[in-house]
């Protein structure tokens, strides 16, 4: 930030004021308004959220307005503001000028709906000279928006049908396990995170030392890490819905470890475990609550997590205890040119072809060294930093990783030294009873019969969507939609929203809602046949990826009741 400013207000010589600063204009001295309209033109991109880095008298932001259609949006940052405010005419734009990466963070995501990546940065004249640290702070802090967003984005496509079906064949298992809210708050222990970075194996022998005065939690494929050192976890956490996350489980039994998971983990890894095991909602999938309590008479609590396993296992050691948090294994980034640390199954070293296909970068490390990273990692780290900033409880949180990324937020401290400051315990009480409930067979014909309610609703849906379908092949025109289609497809609409609501397809629906929507946003100067096109494509292609989720649902369905006929013939 500049220390020294001197702003002069001068007249052009189109008599509309214009501002200098440290001898540098932020308008034109000739003529701002025709300038900004220019710069504008120039500057404007359709369907993107405008980043611009400098109001000055706001020339540039009213002709940036008036060019912005129902999907743009305009976010407006100036150091200046303040000085500036008092020289302007009265302005009705809402402008940051506490410019912070937090701040900036914030305000983009509540921008960038539905996983929007379309973002252009628009630089005032001169703000880049006068502010060049925050201007690249912005432009960094963008990027790493883009960057998490991108990957969350990819992350919800890629898993859309595996996390359906893992959400839809895990009701057998709440319905039959305890609900993590049995774990509330009742361990007042130090809680220890074991991640699978590089630099884990280094902790063990002081894990192992401290192992019984302590709560562990595993974040996921980190089990066969501890295993091979003889260590069983508390608790071990596991969110990932995909087949290579079920193979670090399908060869180990567990006896004595008791599993946490979310409703959209891989479904079979729930069989490995004999004993008690925990359910919960992950905090951006709020709408299945009602649908959970209707299915299963459970109430699972809704838990902030992030891009990793281990920011899930960061909230629930928080639910679960009052005591301190340590994370081990943590890197968040390749250690030593190594992915995991040693028997992860995923272990391998870094060579410059891995770097190229990862993208990867240099970010500021746990001893202020730079240390070399990626996007998803970088999503991680961003995850970690977003717990502990709305938790107010940062106290309680130490990176003891000693390598890897530095995480804000948290207590940069060794392992050993965490380990000093940990009483012995002469008993360490499991204060949670291990006798598995057992549900009754009238309960379990309950449920069959929810389900099978629930595969006529899917009937229900098909017959719609080929409702819709029908009413865009018979529409004569091929310029307007004549009113009897208009009215047809209004009422398809709203059943299909009603009907939505009755069964859960929302990690299925949203991602083909919001890919199509992007994929067909309207264009400047669309002619009515052009815009005819467009929406007439829209809803043919919306409907009939609608008909394959809804069949797909069907079917996983019909997979989940075969399953519970099964297991009420065996009894």
């Amino acid at each position: 930030m500049i220390q020294d400013i001197n702003i002069e207000k001068i007249q052009s010589k189109s008599l509309d004021p214009t501002l200098k600063v440290n001898d540098f204009f932020l308008h034109s001295k000739y003529n701002p308004r025709k300038e900004a309209e220019q710069f504008a033109k120039s500057q404007y991109t359709e369907n993107h959220v405008h980043v611009l880095f400098g109001f000055g008298l706001g020339y540039i932001a009213e002709a940036l307005e008036k060019k912005l259609n129902e999907n743009d949006q305009l976010f407006i940052i100036d150091p200046l503001f303040k000085k500036t405010e008092s020289l302007m005419d009265k302005r009705d734009f809402d402008v940051m000028i506490d410019v912070t990466e937090n701040n900036i963070e914030l305000a983009l995501n509540n921008l960038l709906n539905d996983y929007n990546v379309n973002v252009k940065i628009i630089c005032s004249p001169n703000y880049d000279k006068l502010f060049p640290d925050l201007y690249n702070l912005v432009l960094k802090t963008v990027k790493d928006v883009l960057s998490v967003n991108a990957v969350f984005f990819n992350t919800v496509n890629f898993f859309a049908e595996i996390w359906q079906e893992n959400y839809i064949r895990n009701l057998f298992h709440v319905f039959e396990d305890e609900s993590l809210s049995r774990l509330e708050k009742v361990y007042d222990l130090p809680v220890v995170i074991v991640s699978g970075g590089p630099s884990l194996t280094k902790q063990i022998p002081l894990l192992k030392k401290i192992r019984d005065n302590i709560v562990v939690i595993a974040a996921g494929s980190t089990v066969n890490t501890l295993l091979h050192y003889d260590i069983e976890a508390d608790f071990i956490v596991s969110i990932d819905g995909s087949i290579a996350n079920y193979n670090h489980f399908k060869d180990n039994t567990f006896h004595k470890s008791k599993l946490i998971y979310s409703i959209k983990n891989h479904y079979k890894i729930r069989d490995q475990f004999k004993g008690l095991a925990f359910s919960f909602i992950p905090s951006f999938e709020p709408g299945m609550h009602r649908h959970i309590e209707k299915m299963t008479q459970k109430q699972l609590p809704t838990l902030l997590g992030g891009a990793s396993v281990a920011n899930y296992a960061l909230t629930i050691a928080q639910y679960i205890s009052s005591g301190p948090i340590a994370l081990i294994g943590q890197d968040l980034a390749y250690t030593d040119n190594k992915t995991h640390a040693e028997y992860n199954k995923h272990f391998s070293t870094v060579n410059d072809n891995f770097k190229e296909e990862r993208r990867t970068f240099l970010i500021e490390g746990y001893d202020g060294e730079d240390v070399l990273t990626d996007a998803v990692f970088l999503s991680m780290k961003k995850g970690f930093e977003q717990i502990a900033e709305v938790s107010k409880e940062a106290g309680r949180f130490f990176n003891c990783t000693e390598g890897g990324v530095k995480i804000q937020g948290f207590t940069q401290k060794t392992f050993q030294a965490f380990c000093d400051d940990i009483k012995p315990l002469k008993e360490k009480n499991q204060r949670i009873d291990d006798k598995v409930s057992v549900i009754d067979i009238p309960k379990w014909r309950e449920f069959v019969c929810k389900i099978e309610a629930e595969i006529k609703i899917y009937e229900e849906i098909k017959l719609q969507l080929n409702e819709g379908l029908r009413h865009l092949k018979e529409n004569p025109s091929k310029i307007i939609f004549n009113q009897k289609a208009i009215k047809g497809l209004d009422k398809v609409d709203k059943k299909l929203k009603q009907l939505f609501g009755k069964v859960s397809m929302d990690s299925i629906v949203e991602p083909i809602t919001i890919d199509v929507l992007n994929r067909f946003l309207p264009k400047q100067s669309e002619s009515k046949e052009e815009e005819y096109k467009r929406v007439f494509e829209q809803n043919e292609v919306l409907y009939n990826r609608l008909l394959n989720a809804t069949n797909l649902s069907r079917t996983y369905t019909e997979n989940l009741l075969d399953e519970i006929i099964k297991k009420l013939g065996d009894e």
